[in-house]
Parts: structure tokens; sequence; C-alpha cells
């Protein structure tokens, strides 16, 4: 079992099998002491509705007996295995079809089972920008600590990035001015050598947000020379003290990172509204939004993260009923529909298929200001055709 990354979210959302169910199983693993709150009570709920959904999606007998060995293949597992987990677990298993996954993830992505012929990803997609990889530099005129993960998991690489820099007791009969410049070439040097090594990193493994830790004025020389890709994922920097702990490093970390994506959230807010109040690039409210992502029109999608209404899907080709249909059958491909209680998860997972960017708001303010068009809003790829007027 490994953390989960966006890649695996991707390819998740990407899998499919049209002949064998898919069982989807998430589940807060938490090592409780109290007997009535165990994750095995938890764990024996969810697998019994398995079998309501087993029943509702109308099965052959092969696929019925394809779940129950997938039911009791995820009872050994959880036997055998569950005082391993964390926060979290998301599991993926359909043998059939030759899928078998299991993830550590965060708790925030609660509870549930579910049956399809695609793994169910929404609850992954809401909690995706956690995943999102990142790096923190901290940075002296002499030394350099790198780390590296993401919100939930972040640990210290093992690289020594420290220099001899000149102090001044070694300028001997050297002119002031010419012992400085040696200084600053020896700074400009090591400066050189942890930017390499940065870049090395981000072309192992690319990560979304780089912060920088350390002096302002060194912090301020040191992103100056990075690569322009470095600078790209520059999005904040920290005053500390080289010797701070990964604790502290981490906590400064977030704190940036989430002040970043706040000042986003705010500015996409902005977008979607004007430019859905213009009827130009964007569409608000939940049945603007759903004909945008079957037409695969939309490049960010904004949610209100407590918005809910009903709807249907299909169970062949998966897409979304446009909202108050009453047809037995998909209105595109004539395959069989599946109605959800609050079918805003399933339009989100769409839209992250198309590789569409979510946003979710979570702020009261933020989302006071989506609710008056339905807590949700799309911006467009490209610009439809102006509404007839009556």
């Amino acid at each position: 079992m490994v953390d989960i990354s966006r890649r695996d979210v991707e390819e998740l959302g990407a899998f499919r099998n049209d002949e064998w169910p898919i069982i989807s199983l998430y589940l807060r693993v938490d090592q409780e002491h109290i007997t009535d709150d165990h994750y095995s009570i938890r764990l024996k709920n969810l697998l019994r509705e398995l079998e309501s959904a087993k029943q509702r999606m109308g099965l052959t007998r092969a696929q019925m007996q394809a779940v129950d060995d997938d039911v009791a293949r995820i009872r050994e597992f959880f036997r055998d295995h569950g005082g391993e987990f964390g926060q979290g677990v998301a599991l993926f298993a359909s043998s059939r079809a030759g899928l078998w996954r299991v993830y550590h993830v965060p708790r925030d992505v609660g509870n549930e089972s579910d049956l399809d012929f695609r793994p169910v990803i929404g609850r992954l997609v809401r909690v995706v920008e956690l995943f999102e990889p990142l790096c923190t530099c901290l940075i002296s005129r002499d030394r350099a600590r790198i780390f590296a993960g993401h919100l939930v998991s972040f640990r210290e690489i093992a690289v020594r990035l420290d220099d001899e820099v000149p102090g001044q007791h070694g300028q001997g009969g050297w002119s002031q001015a010419r012992f400085a410049r040696h200084i600053e070439d020896h700074v400009r040097q090591h400066f050189h050598r942890v930017g390499q090594v940065l870049f090395q990193l981000f072309e192992q493994e690319p990560f979304r947000f780089l912060v920088v830790g350390g002096p302002d004025e060194v912090v301020r020389d040191f992103v100056d020379g990075l690569h322009p890709y470095l600078r790209e994922r520059f999005v904040g920097s920290f005053n500390c003290l080289m010797e701070s702990t990964t604790k502290q490093v981490a906590e400064e970390t977030r704190r940036i990172i989430e002040a970043w994506q706040r000042r986003e959230r705010e500015r996409y807010v902005d977008l979607v509204l004007d430019e859905a109040l213009s009827q130009d690039m964007a569409v608000v409210g939940l049945e603007r939004v759903v004909e945008a992502v079957q037409m695969r029109n939309v490049n960010a999608l904004l949610v209100d993260d407590t918005v809910s209404a009903p709807g249907r899907y299909c169970l062949r080709c998966g897409a979304i009923q446009s909202i108050g249909t009453v047809g037995a059958e998909c209105q595109f491909c004539g395959g069989p529909l599946r109605a959800r209680e609050n079918i805003v998860p399933e339009v989100y997972a769409e839209a992250y298929r198309q590789n569409a960017n979510l946003v979710f708001l979570a702020e009261p303010e933020l989302r006071g200001r989506l609710q008056p068009y339905g807590g949700i809003g799309a911006i467009l790829r490209y610009r439809l055709e102006a509404p007839a007027t009556t």
C-alpha cells in the first residue's frame, strides 16, 4: 500500500471495464480503542451496502460471483493488514478486470463503498490538491536544505549542500573590495549549485509548488537566479533559521501554499462571475455546468463543496444526464441509467477526467458569492453561441 498521487487519481479516472463491476471502497481507519467505533464495524457496514448495490445494478450471475469474490478478498486483506493503516484507505478492486489497488489517503475522504464499471473517484478528486507535489528549499549564503513531498507527507531529502564561503577572518592582505567580490563569487556559485540540484529534482519528479525559506535578501537573490521553470512554481517564502525542524518547515510551507491557494480561489470566483454575467466564457448553475461538461467544454470548475442535487448518469457511457430529464434510457447512447442522491461529485469527477482544473470553495465568503448562482460554475474552453432571446 502506498500514498496516493495525482497520477494515481488520473489513472483511476481513465480506468473502465464494461463487463466486470469495480468496487470502490473508502474507509477511515483510525486506530481507535472504542469498541463501537472500531473501523472493522464501518468496514462491515460498507461491504453490506455492496450487496444492495449489486442487486440494484441487475448484474448477471457471473458478475455477482465476481463481486462476491472481491468482497471476500477485501475482508481477508483487512483481516491481515488492518493494523498497518494510518488515517484512511482507498481500495479499488475488480479481480476479473485485473484491478487491485490500495492507497493511504487522508481521513478527510471519509467512508463510502460503491459498485460501478469504473472507479468512483469523487472523494479522491475532492482532496487531490493535498497530493500536489511540492518542494521547499532553505537557503543561506553557504548552506541549503531541501524538503519534498506534499501537504500530507513531508520529508527532508538527504542531500548535503554546504559550501565553504570565506569568512572575514581570511582576508589577509587582500583589499576589502577585492575580498568582498571573492565572497560574493562563492555565494553566487553556491546559489547556482543549489539551483542545479533543484532543477535535477524537478526533472526527475516534477513538483507543483516551490517554497523558499531564509533571510529575505538571500531568498530574493537566490530565486532571481533559478531556472524559469522553477520560478514559475515559486509561490512564496518565509524567514527561518537553517536549524529549523522538519515540523516547523512543514508548517510554514503549508501556511504559504494554503494562502496562495486561497488567492487563486478568489481569482477564479471573480473570473467566473465576471464572464458568466457577461454571457461570455463562463456559465453558472448546475444545469448549465452539466451541459458544458457533456460538451467537454470546461476549463475550470468551481463548486461550493456543500452543494447537493439529485441526478442520473449512464452506466454504459458514463454521460451525466441533463438535469430534470425523466427518460429511462441514456439520452446519448440509450444505455441504462443510475440515479444518485447527489450527482455533483459525478459532475466534478467527469470534469477532472477531461483535465479541467477543479476549485473547491470552503470559505464562507467565497461560497456566499457563488450561492445565488447555484453554488457551481465553470470557466469554458471556448465561447458558446449566444442564447436565443424571446
